[in-house]
């Protein structure tokens, strides 16, 4: 594994040198944990004292219902990190099980350490203004939830989630960031019906899919139904 390559997909990190990340490092108090799949990384109600990076692997957040039913809330994969806010908001505890469903390698970084006296001022203002950048996405994408909410028929709401990460990422093939229960989830619909119309728009060319991954075979059909 290509510690800098992995941990610039982070955005912390994203745009940082492998010397400035050396460089920094020290500084961060950080520490590397592998996990094996089915490791339980975190439980409601767990302190969080620590910014996750995933490195490599594969982590699933849920929670688990009344009758035991587990809720999986996203899928978190390489770049992705975990823990905020809950480290920087009391009462610092966990709200759901995070659990690892492959072999996963993570990287720890206390809170005090990204805005120690001992991180030099540079690094500072990066991982600030890179922490603002990831803080004022989530806003949009809240926002962008409750768009969807608004939204009126499964095939466009599917149009529409695909479509916008089409722009963001400039690529006919989509990493969605979320599994079949997480996208139904932040669409507001049932998975069962979700699926099923994924099913009949791969069986018309517009897309194909596999877990997380879509490949957009037909980028103006997506665009006019997403937009119509």
């Amino acid at each position: 594994m290509n510690f800098f390559k992995q941990i610039r997909k982070n955005a912390l990190f994203f745009d940082w040198t492998d010397k400035e990340i050396e460089d920094v490092f020290d500084s961060l108090n950080a520490r590397i944990v592998k996990h094996s799949a089915r490791d339980i990384i975190l439980r409601p109600n767990d302190e969080v004292k620590e910014v996750g990076i995933i490195l490599d692997g594969n982590l699933v957040e849920f929670t688990v219902g009344l009758a035991g039913q587990r809720n999986v809330i996203s899928s978190k994969v390489d770049g992705d990190m975990f823990g905020i806010p809950q480290c920087f908001v009391a009462p610092y505890k966990a709200v759901s099980f995070l659990t690892a469903a492959t072999e996963s390698t993570l990287l720890y970084i206390t809170t005090e350490s990204l805005f120690s006296e001992s991180v030099t001022s540079p690094a500072y203002r990066k991982i600030a203004n890179n922490l603002s950048a990831f803080l004022c996405k989530k806003i949009i994408e809240v926002q962008q939830n409750k768009d969807f909410m608004a939204i009126h028929g499964m095939r466009k709401k599917i149009a529409s989630f695909i479509y916008g990460k089409y722009i963001e990422q400039g690529s006919l093939r989509v990493k969605l960031g979320v599994d079949r229960n997480g996208m139904a989830k932040y669409l507001n619909c049932s998975r069962p019906s979700m699926s099923r119309e994924m099913i009949g728009m791969r069986e018309e060319g517009i897309f194909d899919f596999r877990k997380d991954v879509v490949q957009i075979k037909d980028p103006e059909r997506l665009r006019k139904i997403a937009q119509e």
